[in-house]
């Protein structure tokens, strides 16, 4: 019996099976002129009212599926499992996208795989699942396992300063100083920052006027997973901006360009909202490269801040856990009932003087 490890032919033969049951298809669908992408988009994905992010999140995965399926000279719709395991690697290695990134994409592809096993229109067999194949074979989130190198702080420090992009700048220091995801960052809202500036209130006149930011100055507004799409921690937190992020903060919204979005950050090239947390990490990998490529460590990615973020305030600070929690948006128990503006008000005046008294000083 053959000894090979990534194919199984001889098995299939053995048993009168197809180690490749799609190839048979290739021919028809080249000759169709419906796009079955399209058919999923259409019946399934529009009539769910998606949000746009949703909607980009799926062009992604479709384009640069049929990019990489179209550079193996497959059509996209008869795939492999092994073309699937490629496809990662794909991209890891031409996006830099991280596990987290790579399993949306893949996620997004064998929803419209199942919705093509599912209806009676298409060949693609109930039995035989490559995307869900490839993730059994697959190994994600290594990385995770590995600890963080040890930065000192003077040399953080360093790497900030060095930072003389305004935007980048303000990409290393929000996550830092608030222990921020890229994802939420990336969501955060003009009106979800209350900040004393008359310049920056005169251009933008949206700029907060969150309901929950009522009675609160130099302050910003992160929503809990359910409030808005794309954040993933259980509760919203108040958290207050120190005169380092006000100073940066105003830097980036007067260069910011002047679009009617209600989002702080935009895209560059397209001037729309800014989805793609990868272009987020490959700044961080960029500023420190000196720490990344390690096989004992994990790289230095936009998590890292997060990870510091919890560190100095638990570890280094040894401030109370339930207020550490708070400022990570982490799920703290029941509520007791109470509104939630009255625990976002608890929680932020017992944070607010501790916070500003005691965070760390990049600048």
């Amino acid at each position: 019996m053959s000894q090979s490890t990534d194919n199984l032919t001889e098995m299939a033969d053995a048993f009168g099976r197809n180690a490749d049951p799609l190839a048979q298809f290739e021919e028809q669908f080249e000759a169709l002129d419906v796009d079955p992408f399209e058919s999923y988009k259409q019946r399934v994905l529009e009539p769910e009212n998606p949000s746009e992010s949703t909607r980009k999140s799926y062009r992604y995965a479709i384009d640069r599926w049929t990019l990489y399926m179209n550079q193996v000279e497959r059509h996209p719709a008869c795939p492999r499992e092994t073309h699937v395991k490629q496809f990662v690697s794909f991209l890891r290695k031409e996006y830099g996208n991280q596990d987290s990134t790579i399993k949306r994409r893949i996620g997004a592809l064998q929803r419209i795989y199942n919705w093509w096993q599912d209806h009676h229109a298409f060949p693609h067999p109930s039995d035989y699942d490559p995307y869900g194949l490839a993730k059994h074979e697959l190994s994600f989130n290594n990385e995770d396992t590995k600890e963080f190198p040890e930065i000192e702080f003077e040399v953080l420090k360093e790497v900030i300063q060095q930072c003389t992009n305004i935007r980048e700048r303000l990409f290393l220091m929000f996550l830092l100083k608030l222990g921020l995801r890229a994802g939420e960052l990336l969501n955060v809202k003009l009106e979800d920052i209350s900040i004393e500036n008359e310049s920056v209130r005169q251009r933008y006149p949206e700029i907060g006027t969150q309901a929950a930011l009522e009675g609160y100055s130099n302050a910003i507004y992160i929503p809990s997973k359910s409030d808005r799409e794309g954040n993933k921690s259980s509760n919203p937190r108040i958290l207050p901006l120190d005169d380092e992020l006000r100073q940066i903060l105003i830097q980036f919204l007067m260069i910011r360009p002047t679009v009617d979005l209600p989002w702080l950050v935009i895209s560059e090239r397209t001037y729309e909202k800014m989805d793609r947390t990868d272009c987020v990490n490959r700044i961080w990998k960029d500023h420190f490269a000196v720490y990344n490529g390690s096989e004992a460590y994990r790289d230095i990615t936009s998590h890292y801040g997060r990870h510091y973020f919890t560190t100095y305030w638990k570890i280094r600070e040894e401030v109370q856990r339930e207020l550490v929690q708070y400022m990570r948006g982490d799920k703290l128990g029941e509520n007791n009932g109470e509104s939630i503006d009255t625990y976002l008000h608890t929680y932020y005046s017992d944070i607010r003087e501790l916070y500003l008294s005691r965070v760390f000083k990049l600048l």
